[in-house]
């Protein structure tokens, strides 16, 4: 079983001023430290060729039932990687999430599409699937949860990073 979700946040910012935040090394590890991450690395950044390439990886508290804390710890490693391209006057990106000790992860897109005088679309799209019988479902819940209450935070986050606060 998978979960899909799909979420949009309208910034006051446009898709260039959305990709430079993005552009800057800096905002990766703001950003997840900020998100709770006790750990971040940046494995691999690369921005040439009109495609914006990042992979990180962040050590995060497991809020996750007991009966699974058993099997996957107290913490997670999730490595994370986004590929960003120009499409139209908007960017598109392919990602995946990787979590350690858990056959699974997420899936899917992104777009950053312009949606009026300064502003932008942040559109996302991706499927949530945890393989371990018994759990997995129960888990994919929880992962849902979590991703929904950070993506409000990023929200929030983005949204000061690009007004400069």
């Amino acid at each position: 079983m998978a979960t899909k979700i799909s979420n949009t946040d309208r910034y006051a910012a446009t898709p260039e001023q959305l990709l430079d935040m993005m552009r800057d090394e800096a905002y990766w590890s703001a950003k997840y430290e900020d998100l709770g991450a006790s750990e971040f690395t940046l494995e691999e950044f690369a921005d040439e060729g009109g495609t914006l390439r990042v992979k990180g990886r962040r050590v995060v508290p497991a809020d996750l039932p007991s009966v699974a804390k058993k099997v996957i710890g107290d913490t997670n490693t999730v490595t994370q990687s986004e590929e960003w391209r120009s499409e139209g006057d908007g960017y598109t990106c392919d990602f995946a999430v990787e979590i350690a000790n858990v056959p699974g992860g997420m899936k899917g897109w992104m777009k950053i599409v312009p949606a009026g005088e300064g502003e932008s679309d942040w559109i996302l799209e991706y499927t949530i699937k945890v393989s371990i019988p018994l759990i997995g479902g129960k888990l994919e819940g929880v992962m849902k949860d979590e991703t929904r209450a950070n993506l409000e935070r990023e929200f929030a986050f983005n949204s000061r990073w690009v007004a400069g606060a």
